[in-house]
């Protein structure tokens, strides 16, 4: 049976020439950011990147950033990486993260330079294989759950590429079933941060190069069910 998914994503670039020539839509500038340039060469350096960075906040008493980071690396050399990285210079305890923490503590240094609040609206992670689409659901929801989205591409990695032999060129974290959104309210829930760490956690998008369809993955029963993606904007609020 084919099911009906929507993927909640404000994707900006598609709003790109609206939103940059309209100041009382959104500020481009990321002058305003303390240490930006900062937090962006750390980044290259520990995850041997290219990074970019852009700001879509609505105001300039904030910062709503957009993190695309462009790894030489395979979507399989990525989680033999996860899987070997050790903990932080004695600094981590059993429930500290350790895949992201180098991500963590410069996210955490960026917020301490800054008066303004802070936030990581969408993060792409772009492989040679790849690209990975992370979208906020509510406040600090990226760096909040960071950790355990990679914990889990690793954990679930032989199930979404379908036993390692088809890697998807597209993933989508996270997706929502479209009769979950039957409201503009159920909407404005995602835009006013009214979600939980779990959906994250419950179906995650892909795109596969032998079907032009979209497929979804459902982490709770590991199986691959095909349906349509809908990629929402705020424009359609």
């Amino acid at each position: 049976m084919k099911l009906d998914f929507q993927y909640i994503y404000f994707k900006m670039s598609k709003l790109e020439n609206e939103f940059f020539n309209n100041s009382k839509i959104g500020i481009k500038s990321t002058d305003h950011i303390i240490g930006l340039e900062a937090f962006r060469k750390s980044l290259e350096k520990n995850y041997y990147a290219e990074v970019s960075i852009g700001n879509y906040a609505l105001i300039k008493e904030s910062a709503n950033l957009i993190l695309d980071i462009k790894c030489n690396f395979s979507l399989d050399e990525s989680i033999f990486h996860l899987n070997k990285i050790k903990h932080y210079d004695g600094i981590l305890t059993e429930s500290s993260p350790e895949k992201t923490i180098s991500f963590l503590l410069a996210y955490s240094e960026l917020k301490k330079l800054n008066t303004i609040s802070i936030d990581i609206s969408e993060l792409t992670i772009s492989l040679t294989d790849t690209t990975i689409l992370i979208s906020k659901i509510y406040d600090q929801s990226i760096a909040e759950q960071a950790e355990n989205i990679f914990t889990e591409l690793v954990k679930h990695n032989l199930y979404y590429t379908k036993g390692l032999n088809e890697t998807p060129f597209e993933m989508f974290i996270p997706v929502f079933e479209e009769d979950t959104m039957e409201s503009d309210a159920k909407m404005k829930n995602i835009v006013s941060d009214n979600n939980s760490t779990n959906d994250y956690f419950g179906f995650w998008g892909m795109y596969y190069d032998q079907t032009e369809e979209a497929a979804i993955y459902d982490l709770n029963t590991k199986t691959i069910i095909h349906g349509d993606i809908q990629i929402l904007s705020e424009s359609e609020d």
